[in-house]
C-alpha cells in the first residue's frame, strides 16, 4: 500500500503511475482552458463596446492557457501527495519545457513594448502564447516524478539543502531534457495534425465524418482539439464538423455521467470536462466507438447545411456554445473563413437534435444491446 507522502519509499505500479499522470493532466488542462471558453461570448459584447474590464478579464482568462503546462505540472504532484517544496519543482519543470512561454535575445536598443523602455544591452525577452504542447508537458511531469522520487529514495531528498539543490538540479535539470526532447514530442502532434488535414481534401460528406471522428476521439487525449485546428487552419465546413464531433462525445458522456458520477462532474463535462474523463475512457477504450460512431451520424447534417466554423471555434463544440454560435453569427472578421452562416432552425438541428438522438441511439446499441461498456465504465470524480 503507497504511503501518504510521496518518498523514497513509495511503492510504484505501472498503472498507479499511468492513471496519476492521466488524472492530473486532465485537470491542469480544464483549469486552464475552461474560464476563457465558458465567458468568451459573455465578454464579447463588452470588450466591443470598449469596456476597459471585460478587456482585462478576458486578457486574464485567456492567459490561463499559457499557464496550463504549470497547472499540469502542479496537479500531477498533488496525484502523487508530494509536499509544497517538490510541487514548486514540478510547476517549475513543466512548465519551462513546454513552451508556452517561449524566449528568445534582444538586440541592445529593443523597445519593450508593455514598458516603453529600451534595452541597454542584448536581454532575453519572454513571451507566452498558447498552451505549449501538452503531450511534452505530460512526459515531462512524469520524468519529474520519477527523478524526484529517485532522489528521495537515494540522495534523501538533498537533505537540508533540498530547497537549493532541488529547484535548481531536479527543475533547472527536467526543464532542459524536456525543453531538449519538446521538438522529437511535438512530433506526435505534427503527424496527427497531418493525418486530420488530409480529410480536409475530401468531398464535403466524407470529410465531414472523417474530421468528426477525428475530434470526437481527440477530445478525450491529451492532444488539443483547438490546437490542431488552428494549426491547420481548420475553417468552413471542416470546422463545423470538428464542433461536432466534439458534441458527440459530450452528449455519451453525459448520457452515462448523469447515472454514476455526482452532479458536479456532470455539469463540468456539459461545459467542457471531457479531457477530465480521460481516465475512465484509457480505463475502457472499447467505449470510444460510441463517440465515433455518434460523430460519423452527427456530421451528415454538417454537410447537409453547408454548417461552417473559423478555426477558432472548431475545436469547442458545446464549451460556451462557441462553435454553435460561430456558425449562426458572422461578424466581418469571421468571413475570410464562413462565406455563410446557418439559420437557427438548422444550426437547433445540428447542434443538438441530431447529436442527442444519435448519442442515445448508439449508447443503447454499444451498451445495452452489444453489451461493450455500462454506465460504470463513466464513474469518474473531477
Amino acid at each position: 500500500m503507497n504511503n501518504a507522502v510521496f518518498d523514497g519509499n513509495y511503492k510504484f505500479t505501472a498503472k498507479d503511475f499511468f492513471f496519476k499522470i492521466l488524472s492530473g493532466l486532465a485537470q491542469g488542462i480544464l483549469i486552464g482552458v475552461l474560464p476563457s471558453a465558458v465567458l468568451k461570448y459573455v465578454l464579447l459584447p463588452f470588450i466591443k463596446g470598449g469596456q476597459a474590464w471585460a478587456m482585462d478579464l478576458n486578457a486574464i482568462l485567456v492567459l490561463f492557457s499559457s499557464f496550463i503546462p504549470i497547472l499540469i505540472g502542479v496537479a500531477i504532484a498533488l496525484q502523487f501527495k508530494m509536499k509544497s517544496l517538490d510541487v514548486g519543482v514540478m510547476a517549475i519543470a513543466t512548465g519551462a519545457a513546454s513552451g508556452s512561454i517561449k524566449w528568445a535575445t534582444a538586440p541592445a536598443g529593443f523597445v519593450n513594448p508593455v514598458s516603453g523602455v529600451k534595452a541597454p544591452a542584448p536581454t532575453t525577452v519572454y513571451m507566452a502564447q498558447g498552451a505549449g504542447d501538452v503531450i511534452n508537458a505530460m512526459v515531462v511531469a512524469a520524468i519529474g516524478v520519477l527523478v524526484i522520487w529517485l532522489v528521495a529514495k537515494y540522495l534523501n531528498g538533498f537533505g537540508a539543502i533540498a530547497v537549493v539543490l532541488s529547484p535548481l538540479v531536479i527543475g533547472g535539470g527536467v526543464a532542459m531534457l524536456g525543453h531538449a526532447i519538446a521538438p522529437y514530442v511535438g512530433a506526435i502532434t505534427t503527424a496527427i495534425d497531418d493525418a486530420v488535414a488530409t480529410f480536409t481534401n475530401l468531398q464535403p460528406v466524407p470529410m465531414a465524418i472523417f474530421i468528426a471522428m477525428a475530434f470526437a476521439f481527440i477530445i478525450v487525449t491529451p492532444v488539443s482539439t483547438v490546437g490542431i485546428a488552428l494549426a491547420i487552419s481548420l475553417a468552413g465546413v471542416g470546422s463545423g464538423a470538428a464542433g461536432v464531433g466534439v458534441v458527440a462525445t459530450t452528449v455519451v458522456l453525459l448520457i452515462n455521467s448523469i447515472k454514476v458520477n455526482k452532479t458536479g462532474t456532470t455539469v463540468a463535462i456539459f461545459l467542457g470536462a471531457m479531457k477530465g474523463m480521460m481516465p475512465s475512457v484509457f480505463k475502457k477504450p472499447i467505449m470510444i466507438v460510441s463517440f465515433l460512431a455518434t460523430a460519423a451520424i452527427s456530421a451528415l447534417p454538417v454537410a447537409l447545411f453547408n454548417v461552417q466554423g473559423t478555426p477558432t471555434s472548431a475545436g469547442f463544440g458545446w464549451i460556451g456554445m462557441v462553435s454553435p454560435i460561430q456558425s449562426m453569427l458572422v461578424d466581418t472578421a469571421d468571413k475570410t473563413f464562413i462565406s455563410s452562416a446557418v439559420g437557427i432552425m438548422p444550426g437547433l438541428i445540428t447542434w443538438f437534435v441530431v447529436p442527442i438522438v444519435a448519442g442515445f441511439a448508439m449508447d443503447f446499441l454499444f451498451s445495452k444491446v452489444l453489451h461493450l461498456y455500462s454506465p460504470e465504465d463513466f464513474k469518474q470524480d473531477m
